[in-house]
């Protein structure tokens, strides 16, 4: 590892710098969503509150719902019957790799094979994209919460990186600006630093052209 010249490091650096593209392209994507589903609840929240129907006459006709029944009530689960294999494959199959174990068991009782298992059994591709065969609550779970979930690992998780392998690397990614499949970007940078941070490198999104910072990769507090 030693051996290796300054061509050397910087063709590792792109090497990296692809690997945290494709894993800032699903969580991107999630954000995406995330800001969609969070714009219409909005508007839903508004319509309730003043008491008027969808059609805009007046009347109370969700204040008898909890919060709860009223966000469940707004979810469109037809959207998960059939999914773009291109959208499928990024969120709900190298997707699974954004999350930790625990993520998995916490939220579904199963773990990340588990779930890769029951999601593949569940869909057939047909061309371009992916039909759901075999419906049920807990599918429908796994696909919101796939979907929906911001509780990321950092984005060199699983790359065998030691500490100090980490910390250089996001030295090296700050600045870096990624540009999305939509033309929109993300530009990578170093937060600043404290006793108690454990933040080494975040990125500001722009889901619906909203400024949105995630912290991306993180080390151990020192």
């Amino acid at each position: 590892m030693n051996d290796r010249g300054p061509e050397d490091g910087e063709a590792a650096v792109e090497e990296l710098a692809e690997i945290i593209r494709r894993r800032l392209e699903s969580r991107y994507r999630r954000l995406c969503f995330v800001h969609q589903e969070l714009a219409k609840l909005g508007a839903s929240a508004k319509e309730r509150i003043n008491g008027t129907t969808q059609d805009g006459s007046p009347g109370a006709v969700f204040r008898s719902e909890s919060f709860e029944d009223f966000v469940f009530s707004r979810i469109d689960f037809s959207i998960y019957k059939k999914i773009q294999a291109e959208e499928f494959g990024l969120l709900f199959d190298q997707g699974l790799e954004d999350f930790d174990e625990e993520f998995f068991r916490g939220a579904f009782n199963l773990d990340r094979k588990q779930t890769r298992r029951m999601i593949a059994d569940s869909y057939v591709k047909a061309g371009s994209f992916f039909v759901c065969r075999r419906v049920g609550p807990l599918l429908w779970s796994i696909m919101r919460s796939l979907h929906t979930a911001l509780d990321f690992l950092s984005l060199v998780d699983g790359l065998g990186l030691g500490e100090v392998q980490i910390r250089a690397a996001a030295e090296a990614l700050s600045g870096r600006v990624i540009r999305h499949d939509d033309g929109m970007e993300t530009r990578l940078f170093a937060p600043g630093q404290d006793a108690k941070s454990r933040g080494l490198l975040c990125g500001t999104f722009h889901p619906l052209g909203k400024a949105h910072t995630l912290t991306l990769v993180w080390g151990t507090p020192g």
